[in-house]
């Protein structure tokens, strides 16, 4: 008996190459592993589709004691319009009810308690920071000293009639800033002072000179009766400008001028006006009725200089380039002789160490007690027709420096 072979027919597995097999294996695994993913998929999103799909539900009726309202978080509450919740109330308020001593969540507040309090808040808006900011700064206080002191010549000067007056106008303030700190701290301040305008800090000498409570005559440069002799400085009215060119020098030192009381037309050189100088002209009138017609005082160098605006016209002139000795003879030549009062208007010039120690003491000496000190501008008047010049002092000191 012949042995039989096994049987030749196999299964579609054993037969299948084993690339084939792993593959098949491979497939089924991800089709599993798919299978699971998608169905875990599907069971996570239920409840984030329920969530989303499902709205709550408010009750558009007020609540009963028997019903309880449940709510995981409060809506945001609705603003009303600001210009019709103050008249019309909410249409459907939400009602607060209590329930076993729980209290429901509530979206706005109850009618009852307080309905116009959006609208007290929309109307009335808290302040801008800029307002707030302006109310806490304090208020500005006004400067002691104004740009030019009003207040000086509003409140009038009443002359004695007993007593002489003499007013003191020290040419050449300002050079030096030590001799300006002795005339500010040593010489009483109805005592004035003259500036040229050619001083580069003329506007802090003025500042310097009202903070001592003094009035300020700024020189206004006019070409003299001898211009070979004396310079006035490029910014010189007189002979051979034409108007235009008056007019743009007076500009000039009107703006140099600034906050003083008044020009004068003489310097800490004296008066070089009389006798043919530019002041004393007819040309002259213009520039004096602008300078009028700003509210500046006018102080003449002489009697000579024919003013014709209102101001003052000096009586006396002293020279301060001169030795102590020589300034205390014309200091007490100054008071008249025959007692009668009068009126002086002292003019000195330059201011110099000597100027300032010999009258400092003349004015403490007992000669003061003669007659009174005022500032110039007690003895303004309005040029044509004025008195002034009967009232020279006859000391025989009337000389120009």
């Amino acid at each position: 008996m012949q042995n039989r072979p096994a049987s030749g027919r196999t299964g579609l597995w054993q037969r299948l190459p084993v690339i084939g097999r792993l593959l098949i294996a491979f497939w089924a695994v991800l089709l599993t592993g798919g299978a699971g993913a998608t169905a875990f998929l599907l069971h996570q999103r239920k409840p984030l589709v329920a969530a989303k799909t499902t709205k709550p539900v408010q009750p558009s009726v007020p609540l009963h004691d028997d019903m309880r309202i449940v709510s995981t978080s409060a809506p945001k509450p609705v603003v009303p319009p600001a210009p019709t919740v103050a008249t019309t109330p909410p249409t459907k308020p939400p009602v607060v009810t209590p329930d076993n001593g729980r209290v429901a969540v509530a979206s706005l507040p109850p009618p009852s308690s307080s309905a116009a309090a959006p609208a007290v808040r929309a109307q009335t808006p808290l302040p801008a920071p800029e307002a707030v900011t302006q109310q806490s700064l304090p208020p500005v206080p006004t400067p002691e000293i104004p740009t030019r002191p009003e207040t000086a010549r509003r409140a009038p000067v009443v002359l004695p009639i007993d007593r002489t007056a003499i007013a003191i106008v020290l040419q050449g303030f300002g050079y030096s800033d030590a001799l300006t700190y002795d005339v500010i701290s040593r010489i009483p301040a109805p005592v004035a002072v003259g500036i040229s305008p050619y001083i580069g800090n003329v506007s802090d000498i003025i500042a310097r000179a009202h903070a001592s409570h003094r009035e300020v005559y700024v020189t206004l440069p006019m070409q003299s009766a001898h211009p070979e002799r004396v310079d006035e400085g490029p910014h010189a009215l007189g002979y051979g400008n034409s108007a235009a060119d008056d007019q743009r020098e007076l500009e000039w030192c009107l703006s140099r001028a600034t906050g003083a009381e008044g020009l004068t037309d003489a310097s800490e050189n004296g008066d070089d006006q009389p006798g043919g100088g530019y002041a004393t002209s007819a040309d002259f009138s213009s520039i004096a009725n602008i300078i009028s017609s700003k509210g500046l005082l006018y102080l003449a160098g002489s009697a000579e200089d024919n003013r014709r605006t209102r101001g003052m016209t000096a009586t006396t002139w002293i020279d301060g380039d001169t030795d102590a000795s020589t300034l205390d003879n014309r200091l007490s030549a100054l008071l008249p002789t025959d007692g009668k009062p009068a009126k002086i208007l002292l003019m000195i010039g330059p201011v110099t160490p000597v100027v300032i120690d010999r009258l400092s003491s003349w004015l403490k000496s007992p000669a003061a007690s003669n007659f009174v000190l005022v500032p110039p501008s007690a003895f303004a008047d309005d040029g044509p027709g004025n008195q002034q010049t009967a009232n020279i002092a006859s000391s025989g000191s009337g000389a120009p420096l």
